[in-house]
């Protein structure tokens, strides 16, 4: 599933590619994904403009000058592709919505699994997927970043007093932190020298500023590498992203520590399952 960076990445293409456009047609192509497609959508979209795109965790919004937004969910397996709308758009597999704009771009929400979303809200409203949700890992442009993170330890530290559950899975929880999944998790936790195993209440407060140090390092880095490419993910103009060519652990069982080899240690990789997805780790780096 894509994550954080891999959605971060989509949000701009398609900020650069559509903002200020005007929608022409929209065209439905199936009445339902995870959930229903709302039928108003041909309708409430067709000649509107596209005013701006935000993410919230793992979600992009596309915000419309008549009041509404549009909410998508990539799922396991959706992608959302920007291409010219001319004489050689060609609707492809799995395309579930199409928007064609008066400036001459396509939209193309594909998504062969279908456990994606897309509904529609009034945008000066909180969607009911979003209510829940935790703060954002990264700081919004502006913010300084030490104080984002004094803020966001301290919210931290007093969520993970009440979690007697691993650390791994706590930080999957998109209640407690929006955006992050099973990749940067384990990446995050490598960085920070702590056990996907170690309970999340016991984690003093310079543990947890680490972790989110870790966190945010991890994920601007993944960013600036175009995201991790598995499988589905692509850019919104196709392009693939290369940050698995930095993973540390993650997918990496029986292979060597790369930090263990820089200081004459020979360790292996280990890979568990949590809560029903691989937890991979090094038990000399992380305690």
């Amino acid at each position: 599933m894509p994550e954080l960076p891999e959605v971060e990445i989509i949000r701009r293409g398609l900020e650069k590619k559509l903002t200020n456009h005007t929608i022409q047609n929209v065209q439905r192509h199936r009445i339902n994904l995870r959930q229903s497609i709302p039928i108003t959508l041909e309708t409430c979209l067709a000649n509107t403009r596209i005013v701006k795109f935000n993410r919230r965790g793992k979600y992009i919004l596309m915000e419309l000058n008549n009041g509404l937004t549009v909410l998508f969910h990539l799922g396991m397996s959706g992608k959302i592709i920007v291409q010219p709308s001319g004489s050689g758009y060609k609707k492809q597999k799995h395309e579930h919505l199409t928007i064609l704009t008066y400036e001459g771009e396509c939209l193309q929400f594909i998504d062969p699994r279908r456990f994606g979303i897309i509904d529609l809200f009034p945008t000066n409203t909180i969607h009911n997927l979003l209510k829940m949700m935790g703060p954002e890992p990264l700081p919004d442009t502006g913010i300084n970043v030490s104080s984002h993170q004094a803020i966001l330890c301290d919210y931290l530290h007093e969520k993970f007093k009440l979690k007697k559950q691993c650390i791994k899975n706590t930080m999957l929880d998109q209640r407690v932190i929006a955006g992050l999944g099973n990749i940067y998790v384990c990446e995050s936790l490598f960085l920070a020298g702590i056990s996907p195993f170690q309970s999340a209440c016991e984690l003093k407060r310079q543990e947890i500023l680490l972790l989110i140090q870790s966190i945010q390092s991890i994920l601007l880095k993944a960013i600036e590498a175009g995201g991790s490419s598995m499988r589905d993910y692509v850019h919104s103009n196709g392009e693939k992203g290369y940050f698995q060519m930095q993973w540390n652990v993650y997918g990496k069982e029986g292979e060597l520590c790369n930090y263990c080899l820089q200081k004459g240690r020979k360790t292996v990789i280990k890979r568990t399952v949590q809560a029903g997805r691989s937890s991979f780790y090094c038990e000399i780096c992380q305690k």
